[in-house]
């Protein structure tokens, strides 16, 4: 089968997947989110996701494999909009007349917030912890042990282990 023919198949079960789980997906983000346009926006980013897909897997069930994508759009854009608010109160509150920050220097500080989270999602959480303990609030490795309850050589495990996955994945960024 040639290339052609395959992306041809592609656009036409994407096109009968939207038709058939549309209302189904929209009437249930409207529940979930109780707001019209905020679950419209969530229906498109879901089936703009599944498109960006190079092939369309076959799914069983629609609306779980619907339900668990939109859920997970949901939690990004919540995450997103949290470091968000998270920086601007920072820069109220840290704010110096001589230090005013432009809109773009805000929005590149914010797209490097947002990726940084979305790496970290992607480790463990005692591992996050510990590089979050480490280098975000500056403890020392036996300060990280008494407070996690875990040996030294672990929180230095952790660490490293950590430091070798946020690289490989920032690798894979670039």
């Amino acid at each position: 089968m040639n290339q052609s023919t395959q992306q041809s198949q592609n656009k036409q079960a994407f096109i009968q997947f939207y038709t058939e789980n549309y209302s189904w997906l929209f009437n249930w983000l409207r529940k979930k989110l109780q707001n019209g346009s905020k679950a419209e926006d969530i229906l498109q980013d879901t089936f703009t996701k599944i498109l960006s897909l190079e092939r369309l897997p076959y799914i069983q069930e629609a609306k779980a494999y619907l339900t668990v994508t939109a859920s997970r759009i949901i939690i990004d854009q919540a995450r997103k909009e949290k470091i968000e608010q998270l920086y601007l109160q920072y820069l109220i509150e840290n704010q110096h007349e001589e230090d005013e920050c432009s809109p773009e220097q805000m929005l590149v500080s914010v797209d490097l917030l947002n990726r940084i989270a979305n790496v970290l999602c992607g480790l463990d959480e005692r591992s996050r912890k510990v590089l979050l303990l480490y280098h975000i609030e500056g403890k020392t490795q036996a300060e990280i042990a008494l407070i996690l309850n875990i040996t030294r050589k672990t929180v230095k495990a952790d660490l490293v282990k950590a430091l070798m996955y946020c690289n490989r994945r920032l690798k894979s960024e670039i």
